[in-house]
């Protein structure tokens, strides 16, 4: 049995959520930032990353990773099965992780596997704000 193709990443982003529409198909891309606001630290962060993909057929194991840049160390980790009916149509991700803990302030980076092989990876920077007296906590950039 042949390996399935390396995909190329052709686009990936971080964001607030990924809503796929039922009848479409069509991914609507809500909330992209690059920043994290926290008011303090150890803080819990919810977000999506949407990639897609191109020369991709087949089944993959998809690994997503967040770490932390000041050390290298592992965040958190999520894999998930995937499958590419076609190397000729881009294939798109929504992968969503919930509660990842970002022990202190700095840059992170999130890195894109595909049957082991690294694909692609983009960074954010937590930012420790001090939200204003009675206004609403600074939401994510």
């Amino acid at each position: 049995m042949n390996e399935p193709p390396v995909p190329s990443v052709l686009a990936m982003l971080v964001c607030d959520q990924v809503i796929i529409d039922q009848l479409s198909n069509k991914k609507s891309i809500i909330g992209v930032f690059d920043n994290i606001n926290a008011s303090a630290f150890p803080a819990l962060v919810n977000c999506a990353v949407y990639a897609k993909l191109a020369d991709a057929e087949g089944k993959y194991k998809f690994k997503l990773r967040v770490v932390n840049l000041k050390d290298e160390s592992l965040i958190i980790e999520l894999e998930v099965d995937g499958t590419a009916n076609s190397q000729t149509e881009p294939t798109e991700l929504a992968l969503y992780l919930m509660g990842v803990p970002l022990p202190e302030r700095g840059k992170y980076e999130l890195q894109l596997y595909a049957n082991g092989i690294y694909l692609s990876r983009i960074t954010m920077r937590a930012l420790q704000v001090t939200p204003s007296p009675g206004g609403p906590p600074w939401p994510q950039q």
